[in-house]
């Protein structure tokens, strides 16, 4: 009886070592079998590809001019801007035209008439000398010298503004006219007493002032005015622009 015994339970032992085996086993391959094996390139799922947007019209035009700002180069004007430049050109250069044209009409349209009726005591010469009778001695001269008794009304040669009044010994009180096309005309000695003031605006023909003593540098040639044109800042013959 008792071998009876030990023989089922070494039987039970078995059967139990047997599950405990089984059990082992089947946790073994559950292990394993939920383990994932690496992917290889070809089986990763492929990476997200950032796709580049168009850029719209007006961004590109930006960035084209960026680059050419950044080569050193300016942009290519737009059709606008050409219009407008060219638009800018064309009234440059008609302004231009018109105040050259208005400058030539002025000055063709200035005329000079002599300021005194009288007989030249000297004439203008800087070509070759002239006796000088005050200083005994043979000079050029750049005015032009007309006799008048002291007293005579000395008319403006064309229409001015009194741009300048001065006095030295030699010249005496002298006064300058300038005029539209830019000749400044000279009248001297001129009497103090009703001569006409810096900044006054005279006519043609309109008094300007009474001629005055010569001076002692010029005493030998008789009561007289003196009288001179500059153009462009240099005298020029009074006698080939004056109508008579």
């Amino acid at each position: 009886m008792k071998k009876k015994n030990e023989s089922k339970m070494a039987a039970v032992l078995v059967s139990m070592g047997l599950c405990v085996v089984a059990l082992g086993a089947g946790m073994t391959y559950y292990t394993w079998s939920n383990v994932k094996e690496p992917m290889t390139a070809e089986e990763s799922p492929a990476s997200p590809v950032t796709v580049a947007k168009s850029p719209t019209l007006d961004t590109a035009k930006a960035q084209r001019e960026q680059m050419s700002n950044d080569d050193g180069e300016a942009p290519d004007p737009t059709p606008a801007q050409e219009a407008k430049t060219t638009e800018t050109k064309t009234t440059s250069e008609q302004k231009t035209t018109e105040k050259s044209t208005a400058k030539a009409q002025q000055t063709a349209a200035v005329t000079y008439v002599y300021p005194v009726t009288g007989e030249t005591v000297m004439p203008y010469s800087v070509d070759k000398a002239v006796y000088d009778p005050t200083l005994d001695q043979y000079r050029t001269n750049d005015t032009l010298c007309i006799a008048a008794e002291a007293g005579t009304e000395i008319k403006a040669a064309a229409d001015g503004t009194v741009a300048e009044i001065k006095e030295d010994d030699e010249s005496g009180r002298t006064l300058v006219l300038e005029h539209a096309d830019g000749t400044r005309t000279t009248y001297g000695p001129l009497a103090a007493d009703g001569m006409a003031k810096k900044g006054d605006t005279v006519k043609q023909g309109q008094t300007v002032g009474k001629l005055d003593q010569p001076t002692k540098y010029q005493a030998a040639l008789g009561s007289h005015l003196v009288f001179a044109m500059e153009v462009n800042g240099e005298r020029v013959d009074p006698a080939k622009k004056l109508e008579k």
